[in-house]
């Protein structure tokens, strides 16, 4: 028996995403997820993604979408033609297809997700559905909306967070772990800093732009933090969804670009120090960390597919230039983070940094 088809509407940055889905709860889920991001759905949106949930064990060998004519074999796990792409096993999440075509100027994404339950006892299958929504959000939504900015906008994606401040915009760009969630909201709440993004942010060399998602904080961040969670909202579900609470920032507090002045590269050293760096230093280790994460790896995969479906020239080296205008025009330091002083020495090296801008090379006491 066929489920019926909910949908959702969705916006960035003007561009709309229609997601249908037969699965209600997923769908609920995304409501809560997005939040401001949603929308009435539109007649004819910029992306439809369409998504088909199922149960049961998985053939990655197996195509789950009709087709009108044959597909050829492109490539290993890889059927096509000109107007169409099935991927039948990404190697990024079991039980994942993908399909891309295109009607007129309307980008169709299929997403196939088969659940296996029998990986989660019954007490435990709510909690485990809600972290495959969770990690589906990635190729139901935030996949297609980067790549329809990246392509038609010229817009790259950073693994950083985004703040708009009093001395200017901030940008603070790491790997995972680093603390970069801890400090946004730390500098939210002693500094008066607005998050824009605190996870991924677009960038078009000049503005920096929110790819909105809940802020995760872990049991240690919250420690860190203490009472300091003003202007943010728990979700209402799911609780601990990958070992991590979700929060919402009030919509007040969501700035639609800002122009940054200080760029920062944290990471975890024996004391506390500001190291300037150069800017073709800078772009050197943004690049590697986005190429280190485990979320944009997984979205260049995805892109590249695309690439391939629709290539388009000069599109494989857009990114590299954005990022170099990007750290041109910002003051780019190196940010040594030590775990024993505490969230507070990390916002006073910051805001050091934004009250002078000229601020010489220099070790932290």
């Amino acid at each position: 028996m066929e489920r019926p088809i909910r949908r959702l509407g969705v916006q960035m940055h003007g561009v709309n995403l229609t997601l249908e889905a037969d699965n209600a709860r997923l769908i609920e889920y995304a409501s809560e997820h997005l939040q401001s991001m949603v929308t009435e759905p539109v007649r004819t949106p910029d992306i439809l993604v369409r998504c088909h949930w199922s149960e049961g064990e998985w053939d990655p060998e197996t195509n789950p979408f009709q087709s009108n004519s044959p597909l050829n074999v492109i490539g290993n796990r890889m059927l096509g033609r000109p107007d169409e792409l099935v991927w039948l096993d990404n190697l990024r999440m079991r039980g994942l297809q993908l399909r891309f075509s295109r009607d007129g100027s309307q980008f169709v994404f299929d997403v196939a997700y088969r659940f296996c339950p029998r990986r989660a006892t019954a007490d435990s299958r709510p909690a485990y559905e809600y972290k495959k929504f969770f990690s589906l959000m990635r190729y139901l939504v935030y996949h297609p909306f980067i790549w329809h900015l990246s392509t038609f906008r010229g817009w790259t994606v950073l693994h950083a967070s985004g703040l708009e401040s009093a001395f200017g915009g901030i940008i603070i760009a790491g790997l995972a772990g680093t603390g970069k969630s801890t400090t946004c909201v730390a500098l939210m709440q002693q500094a008066r800093a607005r998050i824009i993004s605190e996870n991924l942010i677009l960038t078009d060399g000049e503005f920096v732009y929110p790819c909105y998602e809940p802020i995760r904080l872990d049991e240690g961040s919250l420690r860190l933090l203490g009472n300091g969670l003003d202007g943010l909202i728990r979700m209402t579900f799911p609780a601990g969804v990958k070992e991590k609470t979700l929060f919402h920032l009030l919509p007040r507090q969501l700035p639609k670009r800002v122009k940054p002045s200080v760029l920062f590269l944290p990471q975890f050293a024996p004391h506390r120090y500001l190291r300037e760096l150069s800017p073709s230093l800078a772009v050197e280790k943004i690049i590697a960390i986005n190429a280190l994460v485990r979320e944009l790896d997984d979205y260049e995969w995805y892109a590249a597919a695309l690439a391939y479906l629709w290539p388009e020239i000069g599109r494989a080296l857009r990114p590299i230039e954005v990022i170099r205008r990007r750290t041109e025009q910002v003051k780019c330091f190196e940010l040594g983070v030590d775990p024993t002083a505490g969230v507070e020495a990390v916002v006073d090296d910051i805001v050091s940094v934004l009250a002078d801008n000229t601020a010489p090379q220099r070790t932290c006491p």
